[in-house]
């Protein structure tokens, strides 16, 4: 089960892997970055959302990964 949820993390990350560097200017959206998600306890719960550039640090120290912006 765990290299399952390992799988779908990896297929997921690369899916919505795009230019973060593109992603920080905020595309209208001025200091704003979109992340993936990831629940602590419910990796497959992972999903979409924008945060202020000052909240990144704390979702990427528990596990949360730049990704590209929302459809």
């Amino acid at each position: 089960m765990k290299y399952v949820q390992i799988l779908l993390f990896a297929l997921a990350s690369t899916l919505f892997s795009t230019n973060a560097d593109s992603n920080k200017k905020g595309n209208n959206n001025n200091n704003k970055i979109t992340i993936c998600h990831i629940p602590p306890g419910n990796p497959a719960n992972m999903h979409q959302i924008t945060i202020s550039v000052n909240a990144l640090q704390a979702h990427l120290d528990h596990g949360d990964i730049i990704c590209g912006t929302p459809d």
